[in-house]
């Protein structure tokens, strides 16, 4: 199965390189399920009696899955202490968007830390209730992605990078 990926693109600005990272986390996602969707179909395949669960795919999904999920968190944590406060301290008018975004951010978070709760046992989780989780996931990240760049990006447009240097040298 061929998994779609991004093309790189050229980064600018503040907004090209949040997009990059909004790209890449949408490619993982799709990656993800695959890996997902592999693991349980190889899971059905080899448990026979007696037989015991295919560890390779299992522990492959659990690493990519971790990355994922540190990644995200990288993320947002990221927003949370520097973006969103730059964004408001310039664009205060946009304090519900900056609001919302951040509660997106702490329910995400919740939702990650279920769907790792049931990561740590993927080799005899339920495949059901691990892929409805990671449906879920994907589900509410995709739809505050779009969001945020709906709010984000334009705003986020205007501000360079990398950042020119500070200091005495980036005078």
């Amino acid at each position: 199965m061929t998994v779609p990926t991004s093309a790189p693109r050229e980064i600018n600005s503040l907004a090209d390189k949040l997009l990059e990272i909004h790209d890449w986390l949408r490619d993982q996602l799709v990656h993800l399920r695959a890996e997902a969707d592999a693991h349980f179909a190889a899971r059905a395949a080899h448990q026979g009696p007696g037989q015991p669960p295919a560890p390779g795919l299992g522990l492959q999904i659990r690493q990519r899955c971790l990355e994922f999920c540190d990644t995200l968190t990288f993320h947002h944590t990221a927003e949370d202490d520097h973006i969103l406060p730059g964004v408001l301290t310039h664009h205060p008018q946009l304090r519900a968007t900056l609001d919302r975004l951040a509660d997106e951010h702490r329910a995400l978070s919740r939702t990650k830390e279920r769907l790792l709760a049931l990561l740590a046992d993927i080799a005899t989780v339920d495949a059901d209730v691990f892929l409805t989780a990671f449906d879920r996931l994907a589900g509410e990240l995709t739809a505050h992605l779009e969001y945020e760049e709906t709010w984000l990006v334009p705003v986020l447009a205007q501000v360079p990078f990398p950042p020119a240097p500070t200091g005495p040298q980036g005078r």
